[in-house]
């Protein structure tokens, strides 16, 4: 009667084979998560990009006469430009930066700084710094700046 085993050679083999697997999966894996993450924020700022083309619209269409996104008083200058058609004003509080603009803005993770610029969430622990930095991908040094003259929602790369 013969019995089935492996050899010590065979099992050697197949953890060897194991390991060079892993060892060239796991560095993909761990890849994805950062793109997610960058996707996840680059889908965000083009939702914004968006909103404020929608209200800037309106205005063209209406000229001046119109309700912009969600609160947004178009008479009132602190919160619209009416030179250019565009919000000055995209959140309700620092906590809230896009709910004016966004049905679910008070969800989002931005924050407006004290000089004015949205910050995303690769500023506050998303994706690290990347080696070689990839233009136009956010990373933890860099910010977005929006230019309520413009009307442009953009990724500054420091």
């Amino acid at each position: 009667m013969k019995r089935a085993a492996f050899t010590l050679i065979e099992l050697i083999f197949v953890i060897l084979l194991i390991g060079v697997l892993g060892g060239v999966a796991v560095p993909k894996f761990l890849g994805m998560r950062d793109n997610a993450k960058i996707t996840s924020e680059l889908s965000t700022a083009s939702s914004v990009q968006t909103a404020i083309d929608v209200c800037h619209g309106e205005w063209i269409i209406n000229e001046g006469s119109f309700t912009c996104g969600f609160d947004i008083d178009p008479s009132d200058p602190a919160q619209f430009d009416a030179a250019t058609g565009y919000p000055i004003k995209l959140g309700s509080s620092d906590t809230a930066p896009f709910d004016k603009i966004l049905k679910n803005g008070k969800n989002v993770k931005w924050v407006k700084g004290a000089d004015g610029y949205y910050r995303g969430p690769a500023s506050n622990g998303g994706v690290k710094a990347a080696s070689p930095d990839i233009a136009g991908k956010p990373d933890a040094n860099d910010y977005w700046e929006y230019n309520s003259t413009s009307g442009t929602f953009t990724l500054i790369d420091n």
